[in-house]
């Protein structure tokens, strides 16, 4: 889920084209063969061994590919020496992802045309969740936290037909339904919208 989420905010908010999300090291030097990647997200947790044989695919494959450490803790992460020269940074699943993209930002302003091409169609959406009412964005949060409607309707004491009227009013609000509203919904969850300011305004 969390791998996910964090996918979702690379291709949705950074504008990034994410070639997919693999479960060891293996599979992923198999997709880099074919994708040539310019980002690498590393999960920690993998060990240093891990870490090198991944970034030297990496670096086989694509000499200017850079990696991105993902942590589950909040004490710092340190990098190994020789790693350092093809790390972005390293923040932590705990931490708010508008860390994540604050730690991208260098990175990404070698590729603004296409990130601010890319990401016009997610912050018009996510612009659009101001115009809701207070108890629609708490719907929105809800949905976004993997809430079902008979548990959104317990917990803000709503009768299931009530959440499902709300549910629907916001789809039609941002223009989106099924799995993409629940898509927009874990990233405004995730990012609390905080760095809207940061962004780029589309006319």
């Amino acid at each position: 889920m969390v791998a996910q989420s964090i996918a979702g905010v690379l291709t949705e908010v950074a504008g990034l084209d994410v070639a997919g999300v693999c479960v060891s090291v293996d599979e992923a030097t198999v997709l880099m063969r074919s994708a040539l990647p310019e980002l690498l997200v590393l999960d920690a947790r993998l060990g240093a061994d891990a870490h090198r044989l991944a970034v030297s695919q990496l670096i086989r494959l694509n000499p200017l590919g850079r990696v991105l450490f993902m942590t589950d803790s909040c004490a710092p992460f340190e990098v190994p020496p020789d790693l350092r020269p093809f790390t972005v940074g390293a923040i932590s699943k705990k931490q708010g992802w508008e860390d994540l993209l604050v730690a991208l930002q260098s990175w990404q302003l070698l590729q603004l045309d296409r990130c601010d091409s890319a990401s016009k169609p997610c912050v018009d959406r996510l612009n659009a969740i101001g115009l809701l009412s207070p108890r629609e964005r708490t719907l929105l949060l809800e949905l976004g936290g993997g809430q079902h409607n008979k548990q959104i309707a317990s917990k803000l004491m709503l009768s299931d037909a009530t959440v499902d009227t709300y549910r629907k009013h916001v789809a039609a609000k941002l223009g989106v339904s099924g799995s993409e509203l629940i898509r927009l919904a874990t990233l405004y969850r995730c990012l609390r919208w905080q760095w809207l300011p940061l962004l780029p305004t589309h006319r």
